[in-house]
């Protein structure tokens, strides 16, 4: 019997995608004027342990197996990160500055109650990431205009009553004449890309399963399209009581790293986040020490849910927008 060749229709049509170029601005660190201005948060709001570096001593959390309290409370706090990002994205546009997205991040975490995680971490000196095209990770807010076909990736990660929530989400900047400025194709693709990566790998999240999962799947999945590669260095993390708890999650497939033979059991809270470059997969830390781009320049795009296992697959604990809104004097008051 003669075999059939089946080829993928990604990989079909990824022959035909043309090699990029370089038609956008590549971000270097302190290029851009940052607010010097302090984020203020109430006294009345908690703040994670790592405020007060207890993050190694007895606070830190070591369960991996969240109980029903645990879980309501990260399921509270990722609804809340959801309700953020999602407000927050109506307002992304040509012109806007990532620290004015901050400032409404900032502003909205303060009116649900949250504390923004990235806030003082590690000296991270804004309330959420952005990272803009080649900036692969911890992009920090500046005072940057926007600029069609821009591709921007906001990481919102909030504390609320004691447990964290993460997600982020990757933005293609709209153009105000789409006559004029068409839209970028190839950041389409990898945004595209980057989005059915992280779904195929949590699709397959369930109890029995080894986390070597996820890194095999993305793995397979990128290599059907053209061009794109993963950034090995960013993982996915647990996460509840501590924003950054075991397993560290690999998005590719490594034998050698023991974690990853771990087996999913029920109430395992954890983020899947790949971050997918146009370019060679190789990152660099900049000059600040906080902010890592890639080292051809090329332009990156990620996304992230936070998902519990359940008992019979998954749930995505940051997917969706929520019924829950902010005070909209409060919100108006950040363009002020």
């Amino acid at each position: 019997m003669n075999k059939k060749l089946f080829i993928s229709p990604i990989t079909i049509r990824s022959l035909f995608r043309k090699t990029p170029t370089k038609t956008y601005d590549i971000i270097t660190s302190g290029a851009y004027k940052t607010n010097n201005l302090p984020r203020i948060v109430p006294k009345e709001i908690p703040r994670p342990n790592h405020i007060y570096n207890l993050v190694n001593g007895p606070y830190q959390s070591s369960i991996l197996i969240k109980n029903q309290w645990q879980l309501e409370g990260i399921r509270a706090a990722c609804r809340r990160a959801r309700t953020i990002i999602d407000t927050v994205s109506e307002s992304i546009q040509v012109g806007i500055t990532t620290d004015t997205i901050d400032k409404l991040v900032h502003e909205l975490c303060i009116s649900l109650g949250c504390y923004p995680a990235p806030l003082n971490y590690e000296d991270f000196p804004r309330s959420c990431c952005t990272s803009v095209n080649n900036m692969a990770l911890h992009g920090i807010p500046d005072g940057r205009p926007l600029k069609a076909n821009d591709i921007l990736k906001l990481d919102v990660s909030v504390y609320y009553n004691g447990f964290f929530g993460d997600v982020s989400e990757t933005y293609l900047i709209p153009a105000v004449d789409k006559t004029k400025t068409p839209v970028d194709n190839d950041a389409s693709y990898l945004i595209k890309h980057a989005r059915r990566c992280r779904d195929r790998a949590i699709a397959a999240c369930r109890p029995g399963i080894e986390f070597s999962t996820i890194g095999r799947i993305c793995e397979e999945y990128i290599k059907q399209c053209n061009g794109l590669k993963l950034v090995k260095s960013a993982c996915g993390h647990g996460l509840g009581e501590q924003l950054h708890e075991p397993p560290q999650v690999l998005h590719y497939y490594d034998p050698s790293e023991k974690q990853m033979k771990w087996i999913m059991e029920e109430g395992m809270v954890f983020a899947i986040e790949p971050v997918i470059t146009e370019g060679n997969g190789r990152v660099k830390m900049c000059d600040d020490n906080i902010q890592v781009c890639t080292t051809d320049n090329s332009r990156c795009a990620q996304f992230e849910h936070t998902i519990a296992i359940t008992s019979n697959g998954h749930e995505i604990l940051t997917e969706g927008k929520t019924d829950m809104r902010p005070n909209v004097l409060e919100r108006k008051a950040v363009f002020v």
